[in-house]
C-alpha cells in the first residue's frame, strides 16, 4: 500500500485498502474494519474531481536499462472508435467493468480480468483494442517491444523479462506484448533453441508470480501456434476475426462521412475491400484522401478510393 500510494497509483492502493477491509472483516476485528470504511469514504471523496472523473496516473519513464524495450505513451483512443463484432465488443466491455469495479470485487475475493492473449489476423484491430483499454481506464500505454529483446539482449532476455515483470509491479499500466509469437510459438518447434524454452519458461513463471493491478496483453498473428501451457495463463483469450460486409460498411462509412457517397457507391466499395483488413482500407482511405489534398479538392473522388482499394487487393493475391 505504501508502494502504491508513493507512485501515485490510487486505484492500487485502493483495491488494496479494500482487500484489507474484507481480511479484517474475516478475521473478526470489526471496529478496525469500520475505522477502514471510513478512511475508504473518504479517500474516494477526495480522489473524484467534481465532475466524477479520476484523474490519469502519471506517465511514467521507464528505467534506463528498459528505456530501448519499453515504450510508454498515454492513448486518447475510446472503445467507441473500435470495429468489432457485438459478441468482442462485449467481452472487451466486460474486461472495462471488471476493472473499473475491481474494488467491490476484490470485497468479496475476487479478482478484475486483467491478462488478455488477443488473436487474430493483422491489421484487425488487437493493437488498437490495447490501447482503447489504456485510454478508457486513464492508464499509461506500456509496449514491450519484443524485436529489441529478443535482438538485442540475446542471452539476457529472461532477465531483462524479470526486470520488466517487477516494473508491471511497480507502475501500473496496460503492458501490450504485442506480436506475442515471437515469445509463445510452440517449445516444441523443431527450430526451437534452449533460449528459447528458458523464456518461455521465465516467462510462465513471471505470469503466475505476478500480482499486479496492471493489465497484460499479448497481441498474436497466430494464436492456434501458441503453447497451450501459455494460453492457460490468460484470464481472457479473444478472437479478432477479419472484418465481415457489416464491419467494412461501419468503417467505410466514418472514414468517408465528409464524402457524398450514395448507399450504393458506398456497398460497392465494400465488395472492392472485401478480404482487406482494417488496417489496409484505413490506408486506402488515407492515400485518397493525400492525393485530393494535393490536386486542391474538397474531397477524395470515388474512383480514387475504389482505384487505392483495389490495388491493395490485387497485392493480397499476389
Amino acid at each position: 500500500m505504501v508502494r502504491a500510494h508513493t507512485h501515485g497509483d490510487d486505484i492500487r492502493w485502493l483495491n488494496l485498502l479494500k482487500q484489507l477491509i474484507a481480511a479484517e472483516s474475516r478475521a473478526g476485528h470489526t471496529r478496525q474494519a469500520a475505522r477502514l470504511r471510513e478512511l475508504l469514504s473518504e479517500a474516494k471523496d477526495a480522489d473524484f474531481s467534481k465532475t466524477g472523473a479520476r484523474r490519469p496516473i502519471q506517465l511514467a519513464r521507464p528505467p534506463r536499462d528498459l528505456a530501448d524495450v519499453l515504450d510508454i505513451r498515454y492513448s486518447e483512443i475510446s472503445l467507441g472508435e473500435l470495429v468489432l463484432p457485438s459478441g468482442l465488443r462485449a467481452n472487451v466491455q466486460r474486461v472495462l467493468d471488471e476493472q473499473r469495479m475491481s474494488g467491490r470485487l476484490a470485497e468479496h475475493g475476487l479478482r478484475a480480468r486483467r491478462r488478455l492473449l488477443l488473436h487474430g489476423p493483422p491489421g484487425c484491430g488487437k493493437t488498437m483494442a490495447a490501447y482503447a483499454l489504456a485510454g478508457e481506464l486513464k492508464l499509461p500505454l506500456a509496449r514491450v517491444r519484443l524485436e529489441v529483446l529478443f535482438n538485442r539482449y540475446l542471452g539476457e532476455t529472461a532477465a531483462t523479462l524479470t526486470d520488466i515483470f517487477q516494473h508491471i509491479g511497480r507502475v501500473r499500466a496496460v503492458y501490450l506484448f504485442d506480436e506475442f509469437d515471437a515469445l509463445g510459438k510452440h517449445r516444441g518447434d523443431e527450430f526451437d533453441v534452449g533460449e528459447a524454452k528458458r523464456v518461455v519458461g521465465t516467462f510462465l513463471q513471471l505470469l503466475d508470480a505476478d500480482e499486479s493491478d496492471s493489465l497484460i496483453v499479448a497481441a498474436t498473428n497466430i494464436g492456434g501456434a501458441l503453447d497451450h501451457a501459455l494460453l492457460r495463463r490468460f484470464d481472457d483469450v479473444l478472437e479478432f476475426p477479419p472484418p465481415d460486409s457489416e464491419g467494412l460498411t461501419t468503417l467505410l462509412r466514418r472514414l468517408l462521412r465528409s464524402v457524398p457517397l450514395d448507399d450504393a457507391a458506398v456497398g460497392n466499395l465494400v465488395r472492392e475491400a472485401h478480404g482487406l483488413s482494417f488496417a489496409q482500407v484505413r490506408a486506402a482511405v488515407d492515400n485518397a484522401r493525400k492525393a485530393a489534398i494535393l490536386a486542391d479538392q474538397e474531397y477524395p473522388a470515388y474512383d480514387e478510393i475504389r482505384t487505392e482499394l483495389m490495388s491493395r487487393t490485387r497485392e493480397g493475391s499476389l
